[in-house]
């Protein structure tokens, strides 16, 4: 018997004529990053299921606690026994490690009923993930329960009509083409240095007097003001800024619909997905890449036996491969999703795939998971 026709045997309600077209439940374990939580919403979306969502999340201490036991514990910790409760899931949600000890827990929980799917890199062994969707910024091993895609699951925004026309209005006199600048900040892997400013409005420069435009530019929480006071000075084209401000209006979402090109700096793959998904011509600028995360780029493994070795660590939850997103943008350049700045106003991007494509993928794997694939669901070869 299928998964599909037994699913009554858990309490889900769902399915009980053993149907194979019904919709899936789900619960999303909320994670620290907005980013990730996003991913996670945008998961929930591509799989039509029926969502439930837990935004509450262990300390690290308790993380690092339950993950060195749940080599031996499986069970739900009776604290939680009232949060997590039947009817069961058919998958469970999660984005990175924060949440992997309790998604297993519930799985154990439900028979082996419930499916745990992770978004990014799940810091655990990869056989205590059902699946794992990742983007090549992470590195992590080919598995078969690895589905790798080109660009993190930022679906593009629904467009909010008064808001996009109140932007609309504010971008009035500003010569076309406009090109849209997201600013990200410092990272892990980068920083936003005032050197960067001065660069990055060189480019602006450049560009926007090339195509006799304008630029709209719009900072985020982790851009640093010093790298906007830079930039405001050094900008000789017309141009908005705007300054990110806890709970004020900011033109994010209206640039993906109203510019003519998106520049995005490269420190936030979601970005660069929302900017890619947007369908408009884009460009990554590249900023100051730490000391720390060249260093690991240089000492990566380079050989084949090097690299089998790495991989097997990884694959058993005892390696995290760095992130590389200085890697991550050059190869969405190469895959055709980005063009180089030079040509944001010459050009189209070049990647035949889209948000659709990659969702037909992901979905198509979770249907796989699940027993759900019927032939309309399967995707024609190629």
């Amino acid at each position: 018997m299928t998964r599909a026709a037994n699913r009554h045997d858990h309490g889900t309600g769902q399915c009980a004529t053993g149907s194979a077209r019904c919709r899936p439940t789900g619960w999303i374990l909320g994670a620290p990053g907005a980013g990730d939580n996003r991913q996670l919403a945008c998961l929930a979306e591509t799989l039509d299921i029926e969502a439930r969502q837990f935004d509450s999340f262990d300390p690290v201490w308790r993380v690092i606690k339950d993950r060195l036991a749940a080599f031996r514990v499986r069970q739900i910790p009776a604290d939680k026994f009232e949060r997590y409760s039947p009817p069961w899931p058919d998958v469970i949600l999660i984005a990175g490690g924060r949440s992997v000890v309790d998604a297993r827990a519930i799985r154990n929980a439900s028979g082996g009923h419930s499916r745990i799917i992770c978004i990014g890199r799940p810091w655990a062994p990869l056989k205590w993930l059902d699946l794992v969707i990742t983007t090549p910024q992470y590195r992590l091993p080919a598995a078969d329960n690895v589905l790798c895609v080109d660009l993190p699951l930022n679906l593009p925004r629904v467009d909010d009509p008064l808001a996009i026309a109140h932007w609309r209005r504010q971008f009035h006199q500003l010569p076309k083409p406009m090109l849209g600048v997201l600013l990200g900040g410092d990272s892990g892997s980068f920083r936003f240095t005032r050197g960067c400013a001065s660069r990055l409005a060189r480019t602006i420069n450049a560009r926007v007097a090339a195509a006799g435009g304008s630029a709209v530019i719009t900072a985020s929480p982790r851009t640093p003001a010093q790298a906007v006071d830079t930039l405001e000075r050094a900008l000789k084209v017309p141009s908005q800024i705007f300054r990110w401000h806890a709970g004020q209006p900011n033109p994010f979402s209206a640039m993906l619909k109203l510019a003519d090109a998106l520049l995005v700096t490269s420190d936030s793959a979601s970005m660069l997905a929302e900017a890619c998904y947007s369908g408009k011509t884009t460009a990554a600028f590249h900023l100051h890449e730490r000391a720390r995360a060249r260093c690991l780029r240089a000492l990566r493994p380079t050989g084949a036996g090097q690299r089998q070795w790495t991989d097997r660590l990884t694959r058993h939850g005892l390696w995290v491969p760095a992130r590389d997103l200085y890697g991550f943008g050059r190869q969405l350049e190469s895959a055709g999703w980005l063009v180089d700045d030079d040509q944001l106003f010459e050009s189209r991007p070049t990647n035949k795939l889209d948000v659709r494509s990659i969702q037909a993928n992901v979905r198509e794997r979770v249907l796989q998971l699940l027993d759900r694939v019927t032939p309309g669901d399967r995707k024609p070869d190629s």
